[in-house]
């Protein structure tokens, strides 16, 4: 091969990576939808799978209803123990083998939860219709101090950063909100952003590149559905219909998350290098 002609290839792969960067960074990772313990992967192409979600321990939660990533690239699973209280686990394996190892075990339960930086901060009934937005230590998950108090059902947390926001899901409203974030020290204030266009029951947040993704149990028919978040209106788009829903918790997170090496092979760890 001749100079000229290397010069091109070596152009033309540049391209390609270039590219291929690109439509990493819009495409959103797989998926993971639980309900109950069921639980469903799936990406923005390929149908979903379904499976039981499996824990390494005895006293297995019978609920998962919520997931996320913490700083470090790990994706987080929180259960519902039958004493009240839950269970943070670690997800393993990758998206066609995938189950959960026990990390600590807390006296709360927690609907869902979300980081800001290396902040962590879940949603836990207060008492009665008033659910709390609690700060957790996100290495020994212990609760370090109260975000604040709200009149809200709410099922999703996701932090949306161009907001400074806590976009979260409102079961009794049907409706999307948004929590100032301030700096996270104390209670923010709130603002509707819309109702979501149907009725639900049980739901999950997460946030990825400008989007709020979710799926919840929708109410007209009892089918687990995803979705998008439109932050204007807040109308729920639903895009896929994952299946017959069972009554009970929802969950939703990525699996790899954006940017984590934690589930991913070689040719992922390469993606994630160029993106750094």
């Amino acid at each position: 091969m001749n100079k000229p002609m290397a010069s091109r290839g070596i152009s033309a792969l540049i391209l390609l990576a270039f590219a291929g960067q690109a439509l990493a960074d819009i495409t959103p990772p797989p998926f993971l939808a639980t309900n109950g313990s069921r639980a469903f992967t799936f990406s923005a192409t390929e149908a979903p799978k379904e499976f039981q979600l499996a824990a390494s321990n005895e006293d297995a939660p019978g609920a998962y209803p919520a997931i996320s990533t913490d700083f470090t690239g790990r994706v987080l699973v929180h259960g519902i123990n039958s004493s009240g209280g839950g269970t943070f686990y670690q997800l393993r394996g990758n998206p066609s083998n995938l189950w959960l190892d026990p990390i600590a075990s807390t006296q709360s339960a927690y609907h869902s939860f979300t980081y800001v930086g290396e902040r962590m901060f879940g949603v836990k009934n207060f008492q009665g219709s008033l659910d709390e937005i609690v700060e957790l230590n996100p290495y020994t998950f212990a609760e370090v101090g109260s975000f604040g108090i709200f009149d809200l059902g709410i099922g999703g947390l996701a932090y949306v950063p161009n907001l400074n926001e806590f976009v979260v899901s409102d079961t009794r409203t049907n409706s999307f909100y948004g929590i100032a974030y301030d700096g996270g020290g104390d209670r923010g204030s709130v603002r509707l952003i819309g109702h979501a266009g149907m009725r639900w029951g049980a739901n999950g947040l997460e946030y990825h590149d400008g989007v709020v993704y979710g799926t919840a149990i929708r109410g007209e028919d009892m089918q687990l559905v995803f979705g998008s978040v439109d932050l204007d209106t807040g109308h729920f788009t639903v895009e896929r219909v994952l299946g017959e829903a069972e009554r009970g918790a929802v969950g939703f997170g990525f699996v790899p998350a954006p940017g984590s090496v934690a589930l991913l092979g070689l040719g992922g760890m390469l993606a994630a290098r160029r993106r750094r």
